[in-house]
């Protein structure tokens, strides 16, 4: 018994451990990371970094599942048709059972049903397009969007719903605009231009510009024939042929290599329709080069280019006759499409999602409820040890606890003493330099006056200036007598002349000893003496020189004074 909180704590420990490391994003390889990265701008890059990397080479399972998603997006993004789902589908059980990582999970859905797309299964498609849609964080705008734009590509294509398709696309726009994506913002405009047509044919001729202008922006030459393609189409319904002309003429002049069968097929139309059925002809040629034979709906519009082209040549047969085979065409096409199978997936899926959430929130609160009810006891049990073992410890930790205050201030005072002991020594030290420095310097002062008394004595009253000059003037040969008053000044004003040295080395040596003079507070008339000039005065001129020389924002007695003012 006397073991059990201990055991009580460590299972607690172990918990919350577990729960720590689930709440950490988890390290993947380096090269994992790196295609990653390049997916966007290069896919192509990052497609042949994921193939030179050998499954069995990965050390996890998390870099295994990420790698099966990254190699399905970059084959995606590649143009290369899947053929299985079987490496998205690892990803995406992986992905189910980490709910950490929300971002790939968002991402394995949306590829998931890319891939089915691919595979000819819309509604699989629309279900995992869906669950992207809701699993999406929602501070995860590229994703968020991107998945919103699929959706409506999937409406658009399959005939869902009417406005389903515009309502993503708008939606996914805002998206992009937030985050300033022009390329998707681009493929938006583009598509929601096409889907506005038939209702609102001033708001397409709107976006389809704002497109247009956004490929040429960019310089992209494919976008831009696709944008005039578009809207040559609009005016070409709205019947302003002239306008269409005028964007098939600017298109044609572009000498685009690879331009699309829809656009051949739309230059034809309007070419018949302006009466000019030799031109649409050349271009329904070119459109011919294509493989039309087992796809119904190219074989429809080609067969609408060759009745337009038969009616502006007045030949009433072959019209009649192409139309018949058009209105075939149209009717078998119209009878495959189905709007049933998306809408239940829909359906499906609501109720799938809705199921789904509550199984997690329920699951979620079980595991709160045991944590709360496991950590209540594992506290009650500490406590209650806690509240027995108070007493008999409560002395105990009193005494330590001021025996140990004891030592400590000992300690302290010992600390204190020995600091003190330092600090004199230190003054005592700097004391005896002092001392000898100044002794030197008497000594010096010594010799002076005696060669100044000698010469006094020695020669007439006249030549006695010029004599006390000779001796007294600044020699460099002699500066070492001078030098030995630096080490004592710098002691009196906290090594002024080592820091000026330093910071002016462009200082010459009569300089510095007119610093040196002035701090021993000699008058003008002694530093001239010294310095050998013949009038006094000059020294004040001399002082605002250096202080200049120095570029001191103050005069060179101000610069003095700093130093002796230094704590």
């Amino acid at each position: 018994m006397k073991r059990l909180p201990l055991i009580i704590g460590v299972i607690v420990m172990a918990l919350a451990a577990a729960v720590t490391g689930c709440g950490r994003s988890p390290r993947y390889d380096a090269r994992l990371v790196r295609a990653d990265s390049l997916m966007l701008v290069g896919p192509d890059s990052a497609l042949a970094i994921l193939e030179a990397v050998d499954t069995a080479g990965l050390a996890t399972e998390g870099d295994r599942a990420y790698r099966d998603l990254l190699l399905t997006q970059a084959r995606y993004r590649c143009y290369i048709t899947a053929t299985t789902d079987s490496a998205i589908n690892r990803a995406l059980d992986y992905y189910r059972h980490h709910s950490t990582e929300r971002e790939k999970l968002t991402r394995a859905h949306i590829y998931k049903g890319a891939v089915m797309e691919e595979l000819g299964h819309p509604d699989s498609a629309m279900l995992h397009y869906k669950h992207a849609e809701a699993t999406a964080d929602p501070d995860d705008h590229f994703n968020l969007g991107y998945t919103k734009m699929r959706i409506g590509s999937l409406y658009k294509s399959y005939y869902a719903y009417d406005g389903a398709s515009i309502k993503k696309y708008e939606e996914a726009l805002a998206i992009f605009s937030k985050i300033e994506n022009l390329d998707y913002q681009y493929k938006c405009l583009s598509n929601l231009g096409c889907q506005y047509r038939d209702n609102d044919p001033l708001k397409a001729q709107q976006l389809l510009y704002k497109a247009l202008f956004y490929s040429k922006q960019k310089g992209d030459t494919a976008r831009i024939i696709e944008d005039l393609h578009s809207l040559i189409v609009l005016f070409y319904y709205k019947k302003q042929y002239d306008k269409a002309l005028k964007l098939l003429e600017e298109a044609v002049n572009m000498n685009w290599k690879d331009y699309s069968f829809d656009f051949l097929t739309s230059a034809a139309n309007l070419l018949a329709k302006c009466g000019q059925p030799d031109s649409a002809a050349s271009f329904l040629n070119l459109a011919a080069q294509y493989d039309i034979e087992d796809d119904s709906k190219r074989k429809m519009y080609f067969l609408e280019s060759l009745s337009e082209i038969a009616l502006a040549r007045g030949d009433t047969i072959a019209y009649l006759d192409y139309n018949h085979q058009e209105s075939v065409i149209s009717n078998s096409l119209m009878s495959n499409d189905s709007k049933i199978g998306i809408t239940k997936t829909e359906l499906d899926f609501d109720n799938a999602h809705s199921h789904f959430l509550n199984l997690e929130n329920a699951e979620i609160k079980r595991l709160i409820l045991w944590g709360i009810c496991l950590f209540a006891f594992t506290v009650a049990l500490f406590l209650f040890k806690y509240y027995r073992q108070a007493k008999l410890y409560h002395m105990t930790v009193i005494e330590l606890y001021k025996n140990r205050r004891i030592i400590s201030e000992l300690k302290q005072d010992a600390s204190n003493q020995l600091s003190s002991l330092d600090n004199l020594k230190r003054s005592f030290d700097r004391l005896q330099i002092k001392d000898k420095q100044i002794r030197e310097f008497i000594a010096l002062q010594l010799e002076l006056l005696r060669e100044i008394t000698a010469a006094c004595y020695h020669n007439p009253k006249n030549k006695f200036g010029d004599q006390v000059k000779r001796i007294v003037q600044f020699r460099e040969k002699d500066m070492d007598k001078w030098s030995k008053l630096y080490s004592y000044i710098d002691e009196e004003y906290h090594d002024i002349m080592s820091n000026t040295k330093m910071k002016y080395p462009m200082l010459k040596e009569k300089d510095l000893l007119l610093i040196a003079l002035c701090c021993m507070d000699f008058s003008y008339v002694q530093m001239a003496m010294i310095l050998g000039y013949s009038n006094p005065t000059s020294i004040g001129t001399i002082k605002q020189r250096l202080a200049k020389k120095m570029d001191l924002n103050c005069s060179l007695s101000d610069y003095i004074d700093n130093f002796t003012h230094t704590t």
